[in-house]
């Protein structure tokens, strides 16, 4: 099942999963994918329109798997050089576009995902994400006009684009010519960006990356799986232990949704919140690899000594369910 997930998410789509945390079913999962369901059965349920996921329905965990938000750089220069370091050390996928060879370079963008050194339009037409955010800074009018274009038919969470209010309305004008609702181009960030009286190209990524965050952190996206996480369903050939935070008050800083796995040898993947209680998750992972049961859910509360002595700001508790996954795979 959760190389079905991995499957749904590498594919551009974005799953539901739900998983039982309570009952005789407890640790059972099943996956949505549009109206095809795998697993579990019993436990799929209904969610009513509107209402925030990740959330907890007759006693199962119901979430929306996503990856972790993509930012494409459409442009090569150097605001995008700044920009791309900036939003690769805060979690984003990074892709870089641009038909200049030696702009968009490995040498230039060590920590980029991928590299299109095609015409932006061929390239934009290879990327089919729904958790994308597009940041256009091109080199002149022609070549941001040419990626708006294509970007707009697309499903994105954020799209923006540098420039005046000036250079953005001649875009916008020659588009909405062409039939595009300006209600479409609304919600273009144009000019782009925090506006904190950036200048050099590194105070411009900040300013951006800012936005960036304040989208993303504003928008209900689901559960996202990192690619160590997938990768490692996808290639793991022995039994190991998903560790899934299922609730959570106080200072723990993953959300709901939050993953780990934990392997025969004691090797972690991925985070529940560090500190005591992902210390204490991965002990009893291990113990259970070791001599069982195949599910077990647990609460670790710490107050504020035990919070101080660990590190963290203050007190709060974890609801956390570890599932013993039982088939192998090459």
């Amino acid at each position: 099942m959760f190389r079905t997930v991995v499957n749904c998410i590498q594919s551009g789509r974005s799953p539901l999963l739900f998983t039982a945390i309570e009952g005789e079913r407890m640790g059972e999962i099943a996956v949505r994918d549009g109206e095809t369901i795998t697993g579990c059965q019993e436990i799929v349920r209904d969610v009513p329109n509107g209402t925030p996921l990740p959330c907890v329905l007759d006693g199962v965990l119901i979430e929306r798997v996503t990856t972790p938000p993509h930012l494409i750089l459409c442009g090569a220069g150097h605001v995008s050089v700044a920009t791309a370091k900036i939003a690769k050390l805060i979690g984003f996928r990074v892709t870089v576009i641009d038909e200049r060879t030696d702009f968009c370079s490995r040498e230039r963008f060590p920590e980029a995902d991928a590299l299109l050194t095609l015409p932006f339009a061929e390239a934009l037409d290879t990327i089919h994400d729904h958790n994308a955010y597009y940041v256009i800074v091109t080199r002149g009018h022609r070549d941001d006009r040419l990626c708006l274009e294509a970007i707009l038919k697309k499903p994105y969470v954020y799209c923006g684009m540098i420039g005046s209010k000036g250079k953005t309305r001649i875009v916008f004008d020659a588009i909405a010519e062409q039939g595009v609702p300006r209600e479409r181009l609304a919600t273009i960030h144009a000019p782009i960006g925090l506006k904190i009286g950036a200048n050099t190209p590194e105070e411009i990524a900040v300013c951006i990356v800012g936005e960036l965050i304040q989208v993303k952190n504003s928008t209900i996206r689901g559960s996202e799986w990192d690619e160590h996480l997938c990768r490692t369903i996808r290639t793991l050939s022995e039994p190991y232990a998903m560790v899934t935070l299922i609730a959570k008050t106080g200072s723990t800083p993953r959300s709901t949704g939050a993953r780990m796995i934990v392997t025969k040898n004691g090797s972690i993947i991925s985070s529940v919140g560090g500190g005591f209680g992902e210390y204490e998750a991965a002990q009893y992972a291990l113990d259970m690899l070791r001599h069982g049961p195949k599910v077990k859910r647990y609460t670790c509360r710490m107050n504020n000594t035990d919070a101080a002595n660990a590190g963290m700001v203050c007190g709060g508790e974890i609801d956390i369910l570890i599932q013993i996954t039982e088939e192998t795979h090459g």
